[in-house]
């Protein structure tokens, strides 16, 4: 067990209290203690605390989904994506706008309206995306429905870039990115 210490204080005797917390390996909270010098332990609280995941599993096993299937979908992914931003920005004509891809990863900066980050990510056969507006996501391929999917949510990458570009250019925005396989 690990005992960490959270806040020290003097009470008004002038004995010295540590409120502390009792950490298992096991990462389940077991009492927090509030600990004289005099070495007298009282219990406030002793309750076993569950531990979230914080990142849903694949919906798509790595057996039936295959390495070079995975580049293959995602390569035609991120180019698709990269045509389609570009002739986006072109028709924009904004100096602050610009797109990049190199190395699996793209990023396209709107300026100050913020910056997106969408990357592949090969060890866990995703695309990953860093939005200004929703924050990271993380995208599976979803065979029945031949697109990159959010698993919490099920939102489709496509429709979420669409929504979130045309709030924030202020024009519809179609990506077309449905149905990845027949991108190839």
């Amino acid at each position: 067990m690990i005992l960490r210490t959270l806040r020290q204080h003097t009470s008004r005797t002038g004995a010295i209290f540590a409120r502390s917390v009792l950490v298992a390996p096991s990462s389940r909270l077991f009492s927090l203690a509030s600990i004289s010098s005099g070495g007298d332990v009282r219990h406030w609280w002793s309750k076993p605390c569950k531990r979230a995941l914080t990142t849903p599993p694949p919906q798509t096993s790595a057996s039936e989904f295959q390495i070079e299937e995975y580049h293959t979908l995602s390569d035609t992914t991120m180019t698709t994506l990269l045509e389609r931003l570009e002739g986006l920005l072109d028709e924009l004509a904004d100096n602050d706008a610009e797109v990049d891809y190199h190395g699996g990863v793209l990023t396209l900066k709107l300026g100050s309206q913020g910056t997106y980050v969408i990357n592949k990510q090969p060890p866990n056969k995703q695309i990953w995306l860093s939005s200004p507006i929703s924050g990271p996501k993380r995208y599976d391929y979803v065979r029945a429905t031949d697109d990159w999917r959010y698993s919490r949510d099920g939102e489709e990458l496509s429709a979420l870039l669409e929504r979130e570009l045309s709030e924030t250019l202020g024009r519809d925005v179609r990506l077309g990115l449905g149905r990845v396989s027949n991108l190839a």
